[in-house]
């Protein structure tokens, strides 16, 4: 039967090392409106650069991704593990310029880091110094979550995922927020 309800956007940011949890990520947010958008009347749509943006030239390519669908987007999940990513010219990553300007917005920011361990002879050790370094910014300015496989990742935004609905609720009725 059909029902009444708002859509909102939900950005998953993240380097390519974390391919995995963003498929997590979207299963969850899937599972949420599965078992919440009918009674809360929100449906989540998971948003994502690899399959939301369309070829553009005549900015940064990042600049062209915020324009795309960042600017849209109404709460943020924020996913890393060994890679900060590729520096914006703004930003030290293209992931850390989406948080950056999701949060200056105003706009629910959740962040996750991983613990899973990796084969020291495919980490880039300059790319997890400031993986870390960018976590230790991040827990200064707020709360932040780690996960210990994917499993852990999934049990924890997904019971996350509904605590940030529920009590951002304000956010979720009157969108004031632009970038």
């Amino acid at each position: 039967m059909p029902f009444n309800c708002s859509t909102f956007r939900v950005m998953i940011a993240s380097p390519g090392d974390v391919e995995k949890e963003r498929a997590i990520a979207r299963e969850v947010i899937h599972e949420w409106n599965d078992l919440h958008s009918a009674e809360k009347g929100i449906v989540l749509l998971p948003v994502g650069w690899e399959t939301h943006t369309y070829p553009a030239i005549g900015d940064r390519p990042q600049a062209i991704i915020n324009k795309q669908i960042l600017r849209d987007c109404d709460l943020l999940i924020g996913i890393f593990w060994t890679r900060l990513g590729t520096p914006t010219g703004v930003a030290q990553s293209g992931t850390v310029e989406e948080i950056e300007e999701h949060i200056a917005s105003g706009r629910p920011t959740m962040l996750y880091f991983s613990k899973l361990s990796a084969r020291s002879m495919s980490i880039d050790e300059d790319q997890l110094a400031k993986v870390q370094e960018f976590k230790k910014t991040c827990r200064a300015r707020g709360l932040i979550e780690d996960y210990k496989s994917r499993p852990d990742f999934k049990r924890k935004l997904t019971s996350q995922l509904s605590l940030a609905i529920s009590r951002n609720g304000r956010y979720f009725t009157n969108k004031v927020w632009k970038i």
